[in-house]
């Protein structure tokens, strides 16, 4: 509940202009990562963009979690932001090997409540291949 309570506070920074331009940085990183697990790199920037409030919250900035990824002792931490988004890819491919491929199905396993989750990440991903969140023709978009 905690965790999903703090993404709907950091998706307020999403629709916020100004922010995001870390994540923009991490595009090269996402479209490699998504590409040899075989998923969307849109939607992986989209649960980073959600989850980490654009690189910007507390554990993006101490943990290089950007992925809001979860241990055994509360939220993991990572070598580097890519390390997180490797991990990120590597969960996601878990999924899809599983037969979760939407983000509704996502959501019930990465967020585990009915929070809003897969609707701000559908949000987010819309605005992505619209360019409003930069330029996206590395994604192939």
């Amino acid at each position: 509940m905690k965790k999903c309570l703090l993404t709907v506070f950091l998706a307020l920074f999403v629709a916020l202009p100004g922010y995001g331009d870390a994540v923009n940085d991490l595009r090269p990183v996402i479209k490699e990562v998504a590409q040899n697990n075989g998923v969307d790199p849109v939607l992986m920037e989209a649960i980073i963009r959600l989850e980490s409030g654009n690189a910007m919250s507390h554990a993006a900035r101490t943990k290089n979690n950007l992925a809001g990824i979860m241990g055994r002792r509360g939220q993991r931490s990572y070598a580097s932001k890519e390390d997180c988004v490797r991990h990120l890819g590597s969960i996601l491919a878990r999924y899809k090997a599983r037969g979760r491929v939407t983000v509704a199905q996502i959501g019930r396993v990465y967020c585990q409540n009915r929070s809003p989750w897969a609707a701000h990440v559908s949000t987010i991903m819309r605005r992505i291949r619209s360019g409003s969140l930069g330029d996206v023709s590395l994604y192939g978009i």
